[in-house]
C-alpha cells in the first residue's frame, strides 16, 4: 500500500469510533516495511509544532550528541537485529512501541528494557486519535507497558505522525508524561527508502543512498533526536554503517532522560 493510501486508512480508522464505522482503530499498527512513517502526517515541522518539536524540558545536550529513537515496534523480525547493532556501538536508544504490537512480543520489550534502552509509548493505536479516543489510548498503552515490564516504564511519549495538539499535551501531562509529546530533529525517512532503497523525497544525490542521506542530515544539524523505525528492514540492515560513520565524524550517542 502506497503512503497516501496508508495515511487515508489511518485517518479513517482514527475517526471510526466518532463516525460509528465498523473499522476498529484499536488494532491499527504499521507492519514491517510499511511505506509510511511518522513524518508522513502533514503537520508543519517547525520547532514550535506540538508533537514534532523536541521539548526543552528534556534538557538534552547541544551539538555533538545524537539521541537515537525507533518508532512503531516491537518487530519480531527487526528489533533484536537493531539491538545487536546498538550493543556493538554501546549506543543507548529509546523505542516508542505501538500498543497494538505488544501482544506476542512481550519478551522483546523486556529484552529492550534489560539492555538499558528506554521503553516508551507510541500510543495504543497508530492513528491520529480524536480527542475522545486519546486519553484511553494513552492510559491503555501506559498500563500495558507497565504490566509487561513489571515496573513503570519511562514516561516518554511520541504521537503517531507527530500529530500533537495543545489539548493532547494537557492529557499527556495529566497521564504522567511530564514532557508531553517528544518529536525529532533528524528525520531519517527510512520508511520512504523502504524495500526498494529509493526515496524521491530527498535530494537527487541521496535518492539511492540511505546511509549517505542520514549522515548528511546528521552533519547538517550537528546533534539532536533522530527518528528511525524498528519495523524497517533498511534501518536494521544499515544502522551499523550509519553509526560507524557518525562515530567517525566525532558524534556521540546519548540517552533520553528516564522519567
Amino acid at each position: 500500500m502506497r503512503p497516501t493510501a496508508r495515511l487515508l486508512r489511518a485517518l479513517t480508522l482514527g475517526l471510526g469510533l466518532t463516525l460509528g464505522c465498523t473499522a476498529d482503530p484499536e488494532d491499527f499498527v504499521h507492519e514491517d516495511d510499511a511505506e509510511e512513517g511518522d513524518s508522513q502526517y502533514g503537520v508543519s515541522e517547525a520547532a514550535a509544532a506540538p508533537g514534532v518539536r523536541v521539548p526543552a524540558s528534556l534538557g538534552l545536550q547541544g551539538r555533538g550528541t545524537f539521541y537515537l529513537t525507533f518508532d512503531d515496534g516491537p518487530s519480531a523480525r527487526y528489533t533484536r537485529r537493531i539491538m545487536e547493532v546498538l550493543a556493538r556501538h554501546e549506543a543507548p536508544a529509546t523505542f516508542f512501541f505501538s500498543g497494538a504490537n505488544i501482544a506476542g512480543n512481550e519478551p522483546i520489550i523486556r529484552e529492550v528494557h534489560a539492555a538499558g534502552h528506554r521503553v516508551a509509548s507510541h500510543q495504543w493505536s497508530h492513528v491520529i486519535a480524536t480527542s475522545t479516543q486519546f486519553t484511553g489510548f494513552v492510559t491503555r498503552e501506559r498500563d500495558a507497558l507497565d504490566r509487561v515490564l513489571g515496573t513503570p516504564h519511562p514516561r516518554l511519549f511520541r504521537y503517531p505522525y507527530g500529530a500533537g495538539s495543545t489539548a493532547k499535551e494537557t492529557v499527556l501531562r495529566a497521564s504522567g508524561y511530564p514532557d508531553g509529546g517528544i518529536g525529532w530533529n533528524v528525520d531519517t525517512l527510512d520508511w520512504c527508502f523502504g524495500s526498494d532503497a529509493y526515496c524521491d523525497k530527498v535530494p537527487m544525490a541521496y535518492r539511492r543512498d540511505y546511509v549517505g542521506w542520514v549522515v548528511s542530515e546528521a552533519r547538517r544539524l550537528g546533534g539532536g533526536v533522530m527518528l528511525f523505525h524498528d519495523i524497517q528492514g533498511i534501518t536494521a540492515s544499515n544502522l551499523d554503517a550509519i553509526l560507524t560513520r557518525m562515530e567517525g565524524l566525532g558524534y556521540h550517542f546519548g540517552a533520553l532522560p528516564s522519567r
